[in-house]
């Protein structure tokens, strides 16, 4: 393994000498300060060394480049201090540079800096509004959200005379992350989804333009930690899931908060036929300004849905409508159940209870059609599914969870990317933990819940253990981290 020592100019006499840095990078580290790219996730599992790693790129860039200006941010100051600044001061030689309290920053001898920075609410950003980062350094970006980032990425500008080995990378932005947290829907389709892991792709110009890598972390990556503490594996095992496939195999589809133990290996399938006998059902909820949803199933000999099919109405931004009229996505649905082959065939339609109220009529006054009624003009009938959100949200759950052959009861065809990208999404209500967050991306879910409440299952009780632990893990992610215990 690679060592690092650094070549420092002393304040007295003006001469240079050699500083040892006690810090030989393990492989998935070392990947990180060899990448080429410029906007780097070293994200996953819990123990690589991440932070380890996030705080020794600062270090050596801060080396390397005179007069550079890093930030390296995490949410609140608490963490800031337990872990980043205890340990750099334990672990960097003090010859390198001084620390200036007051501040949270520490000041080289070649006039680079590395300040220290919590956001622990979304406007604190706008207190950098006014700061040149040269290169920007973020720990559990997950914990931020989109804003926050891409605010931050605004301030990222350099005038300096960068030396030729380094300037592909300054400006630069080099984060680390679990999955979870307020930002992991953003951070998995920049990063994890992005691009194969360990390849460097351009990002879009309206997310930066940036070079930009996601490098995976695993426990076994740090070698270390675990001949130091053999008994940490096991304690990640232990963890409930969601958790422990987030931080013991750093799971992207599974997340603190998640509402839904949706995962790819389980629920989604290759494309296949649909059978000339099978049952099919067409689900649909409604959007304008927001996306429109429309979903096909089949049914199985074991009851089991299949999401065969999708459209979904966005313009390709989160949350997005394509502004269509109903005329227009009835016509589609005709259209597209003749490409699929299912036209003519016996197809029960659900929808939600909005789609059979009539519609303001603006221009002649009085009321219009629903949307049904307009359907039923292009020959698509719909029947009105059951929207009752306490019941349906058991029933997804239900659906979703695997049975004693490790199979669900509900998979989809890889062909629905829009299902597989926004349903891992979805968190739970910090007020209601017995409902979703509302404010998400839920169009596909609130669609696909109608099948599944027209085709219930019995529901499985937990046992006594279960519910305890169910209970707290609720809780904690609500707010609430000690749950009254019934009697």
């Amino acid at each position: 393994m690679q060592r690092y020592n650094a070549a420092i100019s002393a304040r007295s006499a003006g001469e240079g000498r050699i500083v040892a840095l006690d810090y030989a990078p393990q492989p998935r580290q070392a990947a990180l300060h060899r990448c080429p790219a410029n906007e780097i996730l070293f994200g996953g599992a819990a123990g690589p060394g991440k932070s380890h790693a996030l705080r020794f790129e600062a270090l050596l860039s801060c080396l390397r480049v005179p007069g550079l200006q890093a930030y390296l941010f995490r949410r609140t100051t608490p963490e800031l201090e337990r872990n980043h600044i205890r340990p750099a001061l334990a672990q960097f030689p003090k010859a390198l540079f001084r620390y200036v309290a007051s501040k949270r920053r520490f000041e080289f001898h070649n006039g680079a800096s590395l300040s220290f920075c919590g956001c622990p609410r979304e406007a604190d950003v706008f207190a950098y509004q006014g700061v040149e980062i040269h290169l920007l350094l973020i720990d559990e970006l997950t914990h931020f959200t989109e804003f926050q980032y891409d605010f931050l990425r605004g301030r990222l500008r350099c005038a300096l005379d960068v030396p030729p080995a380094f300037r592909h990378k300054i400006p630069g932005i080099v984060c680390a992350s679990n999955p979870g947290g307020p930002g992991h829907g953003f951070v998995k389709a920049r990063f994890v989804d992005f691009a194969p892991p360990m390849t460097q792709r351009r990002a879009p110009d309206a997310e930066g333009g940036m070079l930009r890598c996601f490098i995976p972390g695993r426990l076994s990556d740090n070698p270390i930690l675990l001949a130091r503490d053999p008994g940490y594996a096991k304690r990640l095992e232990a963890l409930p899931e969601p958790y422990r496939s987030a931080y013991r195999d750093g799971d992207w589809d599974v997340f603190l908060g998640q509402a839904f133990a949706f995962n790819r290996r389980l629920h989604v399938v290759p494309a296949m036929p649909v059978p000339a006998y099978a049952p099919l059902f067409m689900t649909f909820d409604w959007g304008y300004g927001a996306p429109f949803s429309v979903g096909w199933w089949w049914v199985d000999a074991d009851g089991r849905l299949l999401r065969f099919a999708e459209w979904y109405g966005w313009n390709g931004s989160p949350n997005q409508g394509l502004r269509l009229p109903d005329s227009r996505i009835a016509a589609g649905i005709r259209e597209r159940e003749a490409g699929l082959g299912i036209a003519g065939r016996a197809i029960t339609r659900l929808a939600g209870p909005d789609c059979f109220a009539r519609k303001p009529d603006y221009r002649g006054g009085g009321q219009g059609p629903s949307t049904a009624e307009t359907f039923a003009l292009e020959g698509v009938h719909l029947a009105p599914g059951d929207p009752s959100r306490t019941a349906k949200i058991r029933q997804f759950h239900e659906r979703l969870r695997p049975r004693e052959d490790g199979a669900p009861m509900l998979v989809v065809s890889d062909a629905c990317a829009q299902f597989i990208r926004t349903i891992p999404q979805l968190v739970t209500d910090r007020r209601n933990v017995e409902d979703i967050d509302t404010t998400g991306e839920d169009h596909i879910y609130d669609e696909a819940c109608h099948v599944c409440m027209a085709r219930p299952l019995p529901l499985e009780a937990l046992p006594a253990a279960r519910r305890s632990a169910a209970r707290i893990i609720d809780a904690v992610t609500a707010g609430n981290p000690y749950p009254q215990e019934a009697p």
